[in-house]
């Protein structure tokens, strides 16, 4: 029966993904040309798999070849911050699974991505090496591990074992897992292409509390809906209940973050804390229920799809507590198109997702300490924008909240906060009432100290800009430092110089800073990786910065 699978997974597979696909390296002659083919057909197949973007993207995330350095695909999900990394192989037979070796090597492969060893890649992959690593560096960005191939759902012990060995040492410490893996073999491949013909309109039954109709000029019903339901929703339709949205899931943005500690710590309040959610439908039924009733209603929803909301659902979706989501209420409004004119539905889903999105960042904007600072700032000519703006320039005489926030977090005697810097800003302006915002903006935070930390940064950020344009080679725990210890090693600068530098008033400051925070730059430096080699000896730099009690280890190294 497996035989027969793969027979018909090959016409299947190849008249979805092999126009797309790149040959480099398959010659006409070579033998294994259609098992060559296949295997990046199946790699293809995993990106599309898991992540639902266009066959063209998933063809063309495909890497397979002699200079791959074990990655057969590769692919960042901007609306979910994944990277997709995949290994492949197609195995004729329909059995078995791949071998632990070349699993060993994929997980070198990615190793070097996470540690930004591009050198590690042939000349043709270089600058897609270096793109996947960039995406990496963002703040909440997640590795998907995919092993896909037309054998075994399951690796055996050897393979497991590397496996779990790397997820240990990229996930230690971290609040949420950084990286998973998942085994896709030839029962889920035959599955996927086989439900591919799917994904056309959904039908969902809905049970409306409090529920009410809008009869003119179009038909349609609002009311409310408890999270359970749109857990089940997510996790029976995936993205294809989101598909006529402008997006997916944004992953786990603060916003999102903020979604699930309502549902989970404060359900009964997750009501007046949402917006809710949009659909469109092309029509619906309801069952029976007495004429005067409201208080309840069970719905129908035909060709459906959630075009405002698709953070909401999919965030309650990954809520285990059941039992909390039963008490979480989400207003819903269904907006049905059976009578309405043709373009009325992509007329809903526009205009339901024109608000400009309100980020933490934005609250700073009611607090006094901000306020003062600028004030104090402009005092000496310099312009200090707390406000979100897409003008914004920095200069000489200018400076923005970003740059304030990410200063004053390397120049904190604390490590903490600059790993913080390192992993995310939207945690300062998580809670303006608490550290690690109140640590570092307060009644003690001058507007010198605030735009003299932004000087010796750009100045860091510079030196690290220039060290890197001149590295040897892009590898070892030397590139990796640049690329990965940026805040830490900017802390170190900060020690460096003593806090009482920044302290000075602005017209005060040492006109020769940049000097000597290059000076101050390469002492840290060349430290830091002395540390780093006896310390912590063969660890993933991308993980260790990230963490705060080996940061605070590193910085107590360098104060001896």
């Amino acid at each position: 029966m497996s035989g027969l699978k793969v027979r018909q997974l090959k016409t299947k597979i190849r008249s979805v993904f092999e126009n797309g696909i790149d040959r480099v390296g398959i010659k006409d002659t070579d033998p294994q040309k259609e098992v060559k083919i296949l295997s990046r057909c199946l790699a293809a197949f995993g990106v599309y798999a898991a992540t639902g973007c266009s066959h063209e993207e998933a063809s063309a995330s495909v890497w397979d070849g002699g200079d791959d350095n074990g990655i057969d695909a590769a692919f960042f999900d901007q609306a979910e911050k994944q990277v997709v990394l995949v290994q492949s192989k197609w195995i004729q037979s329909g059995s078995g699974e791949p071998e632990a070796r070349d699993i060993g090597v994929f997980i070198d492969g990615i190793r070097d991505l996470i540690e930004a060893n591009w050198d590690a890649f042939g000349d043709r992959l270089q600058q897609k090496a270096e793109a996947i690593s960039n995406s990496l560096m963002i703040p909440g960005v997640t590795i998907k591990i995919l092993l896909v191939s037309t054998g075994a759902s399951q690796i055996a012990l050897h393979g497991t074992a590397k496996v779990n060995k790397f997820l240990t040492e990229l996930n230690d410490g971290e609040d949420e897992a950084l990286a998973s893996f998942e085994v896709m073999g030839m029962r889920e491949v035959f599955d996927g292409l086989a439900n591919q013909a799917k994904t056309g309109k959904i039908d969902l039954n809905a049970t409306l509390l409090d529920w009410s109709r809008v009869s003119h000029p179009h038909k349609a019903y609002f009311g409310i809906i408890d999270g359970a339901q749109l857990k089940s929703w997510w996790i029976e339709h995936g993205k294809r209940i989101v598909s006529k949205n402008i997006r997916y899931s944004l992953g786990d943005t603060d916003v999102n973050a903020q979604i699930k500690a309502t549902a989970t710590g404060q359900p009964e309040l997750f009501w007046y804390f949402n917006n809710g959610i949009t659909l469109i439908a092309e029509d619906t039924s309801r069952a029976p229920t007495a004429a005067a009733s409201r208080s309840s209603g069970v719905f129908e929803l035909r060709g459906a799809s959630i075009v405002n909301g698709a953070q909401t659902v999919s965030t309650l979706a990954k809520v285990d507590d059941d039992s909390a989501l039963g008490s979480v209420k989400v207003s819903v409004r269904i907006v049905l198109l059976k009578d309405a004119p043709e373009s009325f539905g992509s007329d809903v889903t526009r205009t339901n997702n024109l608000q400009n999105r309100v980020e933490g960042r934005d609250f700073v904007a009611h607090d006094p300490e901000q306020n003062r600072i600028k004030g104090e700032m402009s005092l000496d000519g310099i312009d200090y924008q707390f406000h979100r703006s897409d003008d914004f320039v920095p200069s000489d005489v200018a400076c923005d909240l970003t740059e304030v926030t990410t200063a004053l977090a390397c120049a904190s005697p604390d490590a903490a906060h600059a790993v913080a810097a390192k992993t995310g800003l939207g945690r300062f302006y998580n809670d303006l009432s608490k550290a690690p915002y109140k640590a570092i903006f307060n009644p003690n935070t001058t507007g010198a100290r605030a735009f003299n930390s932004v000087r010796v940064l750009r100045a860091v950020d510079q030196w690290i800009l220039e060290k890197k344009s001149q590295a040897p080679k892009r590898s070892g725990y030397a590139w990796g430092l640049l690329i990965h210890g940026n805040r830490t090693l900017a802390s170190a600068v900060f020690d460096r110089l003593a806090p009482s530098t920044i302290e000075l008033p602005i017209p005060d400051f040492d006109p020769e800073y940049s000097k000597r925070v290059n000076e101050a730059c390469e002492w840290a430096y060349l430290k830091m990786l002395e540390i780093l080699e006896k310390e912590f000896p063969n660890k993933a730099l991308a993980v260790l910065f990230k963490n705060v009690g080996s940061c605070r280890a590193i910085q107590a190294e360098l104060k001896r």
